[in-house]
């Protein structure tokens, strides 16, 4: 070898290099969840309720602000709402031109079970919902249609507390309201 100083001084700058390359294992701190209560199942039935509400409502002419408070929320929730809505607006608008549009609705969640495993909780729930329509042949309907659909929501711990972190169908299947944005 000609320049051993160069190689190991070379050697030696890839090999701190490389180690801001390291995988870590295991998931990201976001700060102690070790002070994080067991979630209660009234409080977070209550935070799917206003979900499944701010959801449904996205569909009305005039869809009243969200009602979840961002630290009840994980930022990949939110990031999924946000890449929901347009597409509910174009669902929306596509059902107003033949005619249709809802006019209210009338949402109750029950929740079936939860599973706490360290620092996510799954709650499984059923969305039973009444959905009022209006057509531009007839005005608005006095006979509500409905639906029950059985899901499933994810929550976080946090060090602020328990955070929805996403609700999705627990089924497959045609019907779905167009308030639910599956994939």
């Amino acid at each position: 070898m000609k320049h051993p100083r160069t190689l190991a001084a070379v050697a030696v700058l890839l090999g701190l290099a490389l180690s801001g390359c390291q995988v870590v294992s295991g998931p990201p701190t976001t700060g102690s969840t070790s002070s994080v209560p067991s979630p209660s199942s009234d409080k977070l039935s209550a935070i799917i309720q206003t979900a499944v509400e701010d959801r449904n409502g996205a569909v009305l002419d005039t869809p009243p602000a969200p009602r979840l408070a961002d630290g009840q929320t994980t930022a990949a929730y939110r990031a999924k709402r946000g890449r929901d809505l347009p597409v509910v607006e174009r669902s929306k608008a596509r059902f107003r031109s033949v005619g249709f549009w809802y006019t209210s609705f009338s949402t109750a969640v029950t929740v079936e079970s939860i599973e706490v495993t360290g620092s996510k909780a799954i709650v499984y729930f059923k969305e039973q919902t009444e959905e009022s329509l209006a057509s531009m042949a007839n005005g608005p309907s006095n006979v509500p249609s409905g639906y029950s659909l059985p899901q499933t929501a994810v929550f976080r711990a946090s060090a602020n507390g328990w955070q929805l972190d996403s609700i999705d169908p627990s089924e497959d299947g045609g019907g779905l309201p167009m308030s639910i944005v599956v994939g």
